[in-house]
């Protein structure tokens, strides 16, 4: 994954790996919880996406 797409990635699986370890703080209030909870939901849909359009990538180059 040497590319744009793939370095993007990365740098979201990086970020969801932070936000996990965030989460699981014992300090954390209900509404913080909350909020990480959304990001790392936007974060799992982001690499969705971005997975999905570095392979049809992949596929237009192989051809």
């Amino acid at each position: 994954m040497d590319t744009p797409l793939g370095e993007h990635i990365r740098r979201l699986e990086d970020r969801l790996r932070e936000l996990n370890v965030q989460i699981m703080e014992d300090n954390r209030d209900l509404v913080d919880r909350n909020r990480i909870e959304a990001d790392i939901r936007a974060a799992h849909m982001a690499i969705a996406h971005y997975q999905a359009a570095l392979e049809a990538e992949h596929e237009l180059t192989s051809h």
